[in-house]
């Protein structure tokens, strides 16, 4: 039976929540009528825990053959749309291969077409990787969100403002499961991605979507490489602690280095939720600064690649500009920077392109340059 998903029955309702989410009734559109059903949980764990396998494909407003027994779906198939634009980006990693390039080359892919979502990249249930990272590739569902939405998009509250909270008309997960975890990528959703592409060469094995906090001690304890505490603010390119493909967990967020620029400032690759021209705040995986202001190197670089690259992104939102002791500040035993081994032992990387030894600007050049010459 052809059906068209709408989402979960009385979404946004306070007693709709991640407690209550075994019981939950589905709104589907057949033969022109909306209908409500039960769904499939799967079959519990030892914990008790459900996968939710049918719940964790459905994505709104997408059409689907389903079957139903007793008023329950008990299975789902999306149908191909007719409608997709193939997306190219105008730069492009290789699955599976483990070099630093290519792991700055994959981190680059969804910049421009992807908007950030609270929980996106995790499962609906909240608890690990979703379906979308653990695929090689950009998701076409990524792109079509992206597309559907404007400078106004907003992933939360409108203006920023708590007071504006319409949770039933919100892409924020405020009964703590992600409705829209297919949608786009939060800062963990974004960096497990990356992980997934330059470690598989296929779909469908186990994720790296973790703790954004988390992250960086987690890689170096996995054996790829180091992990400190102890980073001092650069004064120059030559004088800096922070190299390309760093992975630094703050206190709730995860960025990636991209190198440190000739005036101390850093270029950065982050899933962030900017505010968009509009002062909505939205964003998503981008190129941002961290310097002291616009006229710092790293800003200029993000600017002039982000306006030339990814117009459409550029449009909507303005490059983001952080301040150093923030984004490097140390909370907790978790908090810090990853550095990756280069000796390609034990899952680490190699550097046959020395981009160690390599400024932002001399990277991105390389990087770029690859697409327009091929």
């Amino acid at each position: 039976m052809e059906a068209v998903y709408l989402g979960v029955e009385n979404y946004g309702a306070e007693e709709v929540n991640k407690d209550t989410k075994d019981s939950f009734s589905y709104r589907f559109m057949i033969n022109e009528k909306e209908k409500t059903l039960k769904i499939d949980n799967g079959i519990a764990n030892e914990e008790g825990e459900y996968p939710y396998p049918i719940q964790n494909c459905l994505k709104e407003g997408y059409t689907y053959e389903i079957h139903i027994e007793d008023g329950i779906v008990t299975a789902s198939e999306e149908k191909e749309s007719v409608d997709t634009e193939e997306y190219q980006p105008p730069v492009k990693g290789t699955p599976g291969e483990r070099t630093l390039k290519n792991f700055l080359s994959t981190a680059l892919m969804p910049v421009g077409t992807t908007l950030y979502v609270y929980g996106g990249g995790w499962d609906w249930q909240d608890v690990g990787s979703a379906i979308q990272t653990r695929t090689i590739g950009i998701s076409e569902d990524w792109v079509r969100f992206f597309r559907e939405q404007d400078e106004n998009y907003t992933y939360r509250d409108k203006n920023g403002d708590e007071t504006l909270k319409d949770a039933a008309n919100s892409y924020y997960p405020y009964g703590g499961y992600n409705e829209y975890y297919y949608a786009g990528l939060d800062c963990s959703g974004y960096v497990g991605w990356i992980l997934y592409n330059i470690t598989n060469t296929k779909s469908g094995q186990d994720g790296y979507v973790m703790s954004s906090t988390k992250t960086a001690k987690t890689l170096a304890q996995n054996g790829w490489g180091e992990w400190t505490q102890e980073v001092e603010k650069p004064t120059d390119f030559a004088n800096s602690e922070f190299y390309p493909g760093d992975i630094f967990s703050i206190k709730g967020h995860v960025w990636i280095c991209v190198g440190t620029c000739e005036d101390g400032s850093i270029l950065i690759l982050h899933s962030t939720a900017a505010d968009s021209r509009t002062g909505q705040p939205g964003g998503g995986p981008e190129l941002s600064a961290i310097g002291e202001d616009e006229n710092c190197d790293a800003y200029r670089l993000a600017d002039s690649y982000m306006s030339k690259y990814f117009p459409e992104w550029y449009t909507r939102y303005p490059i983001a500009l952080k301040e150093y002791e923030k984004y490097t500040a140390i909370d907790g035993e978790y908090t810090g920077k990853f550095t990756w081994s280069l000796t390609g032992e034990n899952g680490g990387l190699t550097d046959p392109d020395h981009y160690r030894s390599m400024t932002p600007e001399g990277i991105l050049e390389d990087i770029f340059s690859d697409f327009i010459e091929n």
